[in-house]
């Protein structure tokens, strides 16, 4: 359970933010109004870096402020030490140059969280997502779950094993995923809570960071089905073969008649011809 809601979060984020700009403030004031000069700048480092944290997505603005504020301050209390205000100058593109860099490579971040969040949410596929190197399942969509009898939140942080049983099945794919394969794609045996084994084709769609997305299908049933289509042209291969045979005896029977009546006409019929040509002589 959250122990703080999302407003409280974003208020709790704010407040941070703000208490380390105000120490950052307070402390840039003391040292130029005492001649220390060699300090404050770096306090400015870590509100950006808060910021960039928190909101990624409006980090660049709250840098610029913050700059400003550390500019702006050394040039109020300093304006008469041309070394400083140079100093200043560079801490101020060091600063905005933190503070860009940073938001984009989190903004870049967060739009790939968002994206596989979507990706693992409304797929009509079963989508898993591990760690390479620890095994952990990272996020399970809610069919991949269902076909195993578990819910989410029971897999979420489990080893890989619990599910994906077969050893050798798991790490011949994970030995693809570390070599970059392209179009992986392995049929794996999976156990589900209540112990049945499902038969699942695993297709690793995205490889980012050690985290390997991968997609599901449970062709358990087809399976199933084959199994019956198998067994059904067995047994009617069965029947053909015994029909044959037994149209074959059939035949047989046929032939040993014909050839018995024919030879019934050899003996037979003769004798009677020559009785009837001697009765006719009489």
């Amino acid at each position: 359970m959250r122990l703080l809601s999302r407003e409280h979060e974003q208020v709790l984020h704010l407040f941070i933010i703000i208490a380390a700009y105000l120490i950052a403030v307070i402390t840039t004031i003391f040292s130029l109004t005492h001649g220390i000069f060699e300090v404050f700048p770096l306090l400015y480092i870590l509100p950006i870096i808060l910021a960039v944290s928190f909101y990624p997505r409006k980090a660049v603005l709250i840098t610029l402020a913050i700059s400003l504020t550390y500019i702006g301050l050394v040039y109020l209390y300093g304006f008469t030490n041309t070394s400083l205000i140079a100093i200043a100058t560079a801490w101020f593109a060091i600063l905005i140059t933190i503070g860009v860099v940073s938001s984009s490579y989190a903004t870049g971040l967060l739009e790939e969280r968002t994206r596989i969040r979507s990706i693992i949410y409304n797929s009509q596929e079963g989508i898993l997502c591990f760690d390479l190197a620890t095994r952990a399942i990272l996020a399970i969509n809610v069919k991949c779950a269902h076909w195993l009898k578990y819910d989410q939140p029971e897999l979420v942080g489990s080893d890989l094993t619990v599910i994906w049983t077969e050893p050798s099945e798991r790490e011949q794919f994970i030995d693809g995923v570390k070599t970059g394969q392209a179009g992986l794609e392995t049929e794996g045996l999976f156990r589900a809570k209540d112990g049945a084994i499902h038969r699942f084709v695993i297709s690793a769609l995205m490889v980012t960071r050690n985290r390997v997305l991968c997609s599901a299908i449970d062709i358990t049933g087809n399976k199933v089905v084959d199994a019956e289509i198998q067994k059904t042209l067995e047994d009617l291969e069965e029947q053909v073969r015994a029909r044959t045979a037994h149209l074959e005896k059939i035949n047989e029977e046929l032939l040993k008649e014909i050839l018995e009546r024919r030879r019934f006409e050899r003996t037979i019929l003769p004798e009677n011809t020559s009785r009837r040509d001697r009765q006719d002589d009489k």
